[in-house]
């Protein structure tokens, strides 16, 4: 089954599509986005594997910031994130990723919690800024507030927001960052 989706950026001007295609042991998704996030444009591509439990396995982004180009290519073997080659054991409680340019990677771990109404859960996240070339671990929190809304907050940086899903678990709605089309 494929899926196509499109958001647009609020504050970072972008336009993004992602194709999801669900392949039976995995899903498989792919996004192109472009945007203009104070004055620089910039472009990203990404790929992203997760299992059936929507456990991340693999990532591949390439960004480009004016001239400047970077990329960044990750996958898990044997609990560790292995990532541009390296072994990374700070991330080994890391089972999602968070690309800062799309909402897409919110569906993660939504889809992997399967909270129920009035659950919520703190986790550890590979949090990926493809434009200001860096990566960090970051503790983040989900609550389910609705069948399709969820609270969302950054531990990290005390970043919080209402995000609102469809049935599959998909973003539709992240006041001032993001809205599917």
């Amino acid at each position: 089954m494929e899926q196509n989706i499109v958001w647009t950026g609020i504050d970072s001007l972008s336009i993004e599509k992602c194709v999801l295609i669900d392949k039976g042991e995995t899903i498989h998704s792919k996004g192109d986005l472009v945007g203009n996030k104070n004055n620089q444009v910039y472009g990203v591509e990404y790929q992203v594997v997760v299992d059936q439990k929507w456990e991340t396995r693999f990532f591949d982004i390439t960004c480009k910031v004016g001239h400047k180009n970077y990329a960044i290519h990750g996958y898990k073997l044997n609990n560790q994130w292995i990532i541009d080659e390296q072994e990374h054991p700070e991330l080994h409680d890391c089972l999602d990723i968070d690309i800062s340019v799309t909402p897409f990677t919110n569906s993660l771990p939504i889809n992997r919690l399967q909270l129920k109404v009035g659950e919520s859960k703190e986790l550890a996240v590979l949090y990926i800024n493809p434009i200001e070339e860096r990566f960090t671990r970051v503790v983040q929190r989900y609550e389910r507030l609705s069948e399709t809304t969820y609270h969302y907050k950054n531990l990290w940086s005390d970043f919080e927001s209402t995000i609102e899903v469809d049935s599959k678990g998909v973003v539709t709605h992240y006041p001032k960052l993001f809205d599917r089309l």
